[in-house]
């Protein structure tokens, strides 16, 4: 049992500010990951539509309510607008929704490092 113990210790370790799929899937069920939202702004030439029906996979650098970086990756239903900011609660490197946000909607000093993106 202790075995186990360690071995999910350090996985948790591992795939924190990962954005794989072994890595999403263990912030989705990882009970010691807690949800959190995360603020990002959208970069098309970061985008691509992997499956060629328009559901478009992004790779950004998103901001915690502190203005810590983390990476994170997530699948957009279509196309999103180029420049505009969105909340996307996340689980780890699993991204659980997301929706669109103004400035007002976030820290200021998360506004002002996205601005910089």
């Amino acid at each position: 049992m202790t075995i186990i113990g360690i071995v999910y210790i350090g996985a948790c370790a591992y795939t924190k500010d990962r954005t794989d799929e072994f890595s999403q899937a263990m912030g989705q069920f990882n009970f010691l990951v807690k949800e959190e939202p995360r603020f990002v702004k959208i970069d098309n030439s970061k985008s691509k539509d992997e499956d060629g029906y328009g559901n478009y996979e992004y790779t950004l650098t998103s901001y915690d309510k502190d203005s810590n970086k983390h990476p994170i990756k997530f699948t957009g239903m279509g196309k999103l607008k180029q420049g505009h900011f969105l909340e996307v609660t996340a689980k780890g490197g699993y991204v659980i929704t997301y929706r669109e946000v103004f400035k007002n909607d976030m820290p200021n000093n998360v506004y002002n490092k996205l601005l910089t993106e």
